[in-house]
């Protein structure tokens, strides 16, 4: 009777049932990165976003009011606006009829005026007596008494310059000439706000014109610095003043 099979080792009964049936395939787990949330996790945390609530939208601050001036600085503002709006009206004082018009040299831009011919000086009226004229360079004065000559004004507070000439209707300095002669003139400045002619009898005025037209055009009568009713245009012939003295 023949021998009876050998049973094999168990450890070679495991490696025949691995060769035959295969491997015994293991379900693959999904990748996690390090320190994430694991997949229950984070289905838990999205189905917790899907049902929260949302977020309330923060409503921007207002803004805040502007400061209010105190009333003093409120009343200065407020004049300054109205001064503005309304236009200076030309038969009012100096003092109400806003600020003056200044003229530069037109007529020699970019050259300086020749040297004055004639004396220059500053003129002085009062109520009391009659004109006195200053010598711009001396500082000397003697009574104006009978006078006609070009005169300008360099500032709307200074006081008018009179550059005599020796006859009515007589060429004398030009306005620019007269201006550079002035002590402002001296300082560089070269605008006028009022050039013209002027007569005096026995240190009175007795008219005056405005020739800053020459310029661009005449403005209110005060801006010669001289007594307006004793204003005449332009275009009347300064001899007619001493005609009818």
């Amino acid at each position: 009777m023949p021998p009876a099979p050998k049973t094999p080792a168990p450890h070679v009964q495991a490696a025949l049932r691995q060769t035959s049936h295969g491997p015994v395939a293991q379900p693959a787990r999904p990748a996690v990165a390090h320190g994430a949330p694991a997949p229950h996790v984070r289905a838990a945390q999205a189905q917790t976003a899907r049902t929260a609530p949302a977020p309330a939208v923060q409503a921007r601050p207002a803004p805040a009011p502007p400061p209010v001036p105190v009333p003093h600085v409120r009343a200065v503002v407020q004049r300054k606006e109205e001064a503005a709006e309304r236009p200076s009206p030309a038969h009012l004082p100096p003092a109400q009829s806003g600020d003056y018009v200044v003229y530069e040299d037109r007529k020699s831009p970019g050259t300086p005026p020749p040297p004055p011919r004639w004396p220059l000086y500053a003129l002085h009226c009062s109520d009391e007596g009659p004109c006195v004229l200053e010598d711009v360079k001396t500082g000397r004065t003697h009574p104006a008494g009978s006078v006609y000559g070009g005169f300008v004004r360099m500032s709307r507070t200074g006081p008018v310059y009179v550059s005599p000439r020796p006859a009515v209707g007589f060429p004398g300095d030009s306005h620019p000439t007269i201006a550079a002669g002035t002590p402002e003139g001296q300082r560089g400045k070269r605008a006028v706000v009022a050039a013209g002619e002027i007569g005096i009898i026995d240190g009175r005025i007795v008219g005056h014109n405005d020739k800053t037209g020459h310029y661009q055009t005449r403005k209110n009568l005060y801006q010669s610095g001289m007594p307006p009713e004793k204003y005449h245009p332009f275009t009347e012939d300064p001899r007619d003043w001493y005609k009818a003295k």
